[in-house]
C-alpha cells in the first residue's frame, strides 16, 4: 500500500460513487477503478462488494477506511507542520537582547512578532553585548539586539534605529530650564558616567564627546546600565550624557537637554549568524524593520 491508494480507497468510501470519487480526485474513473483493484489484490481481500449498479464496503473495507483516514490525517499533519516550521510559522526562536532594549525596540517588536507568529515559542534572554556576540556565535542564541560596533566577521548585522545624545540634569540644576545646552556647560561639573568595564561603548562614546567640547568630566559616580546612570542624576549626583533611550524612564527629579553640538547618534542594531537565518530568523528579523521603522520620527521631540 501506498498513501496514493489510500487516498483513492478513502475517495471511493467518502463519495460512494467511483464518478464522483474520480472527479474530487482529479483523475477519470478507469485509473481509480485500477488502483483499488490493485490494492484489494495487494492485501488479499475485497472491499468493496459491487453490484451492477452500486457498492457496499465489506467490513474489511470499513476496518481499512477507518485506519487509512488516521494514517492520512496524520500524513497530512506532518506535511503541514513541516512547512510552517520551514517558512517560520512554528518552532523555538532565542532572541537575546542588551539591557536597554527592553525599555525601547524590545516591547514593540515582541508584540508585533506574538501578534503575527503566536504559534513560535519566542525565549528572550538578557545579556551584555560581549556576551550576546559570543552566544550568537556559538548558536546558543538565535538573533540579538545590540548596538555596534562589533568585531565578529560571523555574524550579519542590520541596523534598526540611531538614537541621539542628550544631556541629563538633576531638576534643581542651573541648565534644567533650557531646552538645550553647549557640552562646555558641563567642564567643572559632578560627572555619573558609564563604567569602562560595565559598558565600554557608552564610556568611550562619551569621554569621546567631553574631549571634542575641551574637558575632562569630573566623574564622581560610575554605573553601568543607562537607567541606573539617569536614577543618579534624578538623585542630584551629578550630571550625564545619554541616548535618547532615557526618554522612557519617565524619572521625577530629571531634565532633558538636547545637546546643541548634536553629536553622532549611538546605533541599535539587530545580528544574526551568516548563513543561519532560518524561517524563523528572517520573519523575526522583518517583523524587527517593521515594527522599528516609524521610532526615529518621534525621538526628538519626546526627548525635549
Amino acid at each position: 500500500m501506498d498513501l496514493r491508494q489510500l487516498r483513492y480507497f478513502c475517495a471511493v468510501v467518502r463519495e460512494g460513487h467511483f464518478g464522483r470519487a474520480a472527479a474530487s480526485l482529479g483523475i477519470a474513473q478507469p485509473p481509480l477503478t485500477r488502483q483499488i483493484q490493485t490494492l484489494e489484490r495487494q492485501l488479499g481481500v475485497s472491499l468493496l462488494h459491487r453490484t451492477q449498479k452500486k457498492f457496499e464496503v465489506t467490513q474489511a473495507g470499513l476496518l481499512l477506511y477507518e485506519r487509512a483516514r488516521r494514517l492520512l490525517d496524520g500524513a497530512d499533519q506532518a506535511e503541514d507542520d513541516v512547512r510552517r516550521l520551514g517558512s517560520g510559522e512554528t518552532g523555538r526562536l532565542t532572541v537575546g537582547f542588551a539591557p536597554s532594549n527592553a525599555f525601547t525596540i524590545l516591547p514593540p517588536i515582541v508584540a508585533r512578532f506574538r501578534a503575527t507568529y503566536p504559534d513560535v515559542e519566542l525565549e528572550l534572554r538578557q545579556f551584555t553585548t560581549s556576551i550576546l556576540v559570543t552566544s550568537l556565535e556559538s548558536g546558543s542564541l538565535d538573533v540579538a539586539l545590540l548596538r555596534p560596533p562589533l568585531s565578529s566577521r560571523s555574524l550579519q548585522i542590520v541596523t534598526l534605529i540611531r538614537e541621539p545624545f542628550l544631556a541629563l540634569v538633576p531638576a534643581m540644576h542651573r541648565l534644567a530650564a533650557r531646552p538645550a545646552t553647549q557640552l562646555r556647560q558641563f567642564a567643572g561639573e559632578p560627572f555619573v558616567m558609564y563604567s569602562r568595564a560595565g559598558s565600554p561603548l557608552l564610556h568611550a562614546r562619551v569621554m569621546d564627546m567631553c574631549q571634542r567640547a575641551q574637558f575632562s568630566p569630573r566623574i564622581v559616580q560610575y554605573a553601568d546600565q543607562i537607567h541606573t546612570v539617569a536614577g543618579f542624576v534624578a538623585a542630584g549626583i551629578g550630571v550625564a550624557l545619554a541616548p535618547s533611550t532615557v526618554t522612557r524612564f519617565n524619572m521625577p527629579g530629571l531634565r532633558l537637554l538636547e545637546i546643541a553640538e548634536k553629536p553622532a547618534p549611538l546605533a541599535m542594531a539587530m545580528a544574526w549568524r551568516t548563513g543561519a537565518a532560518t524561517g524563523l530568523v528572517r520573519n523575526f528579523t522583518r517583523i524587527a524593520r517593521e515594527a522599528t521603522g516609524p521610532w526615529q520620527s518621534g525621538q526628538l521631540a519626546e526627548a525635549t
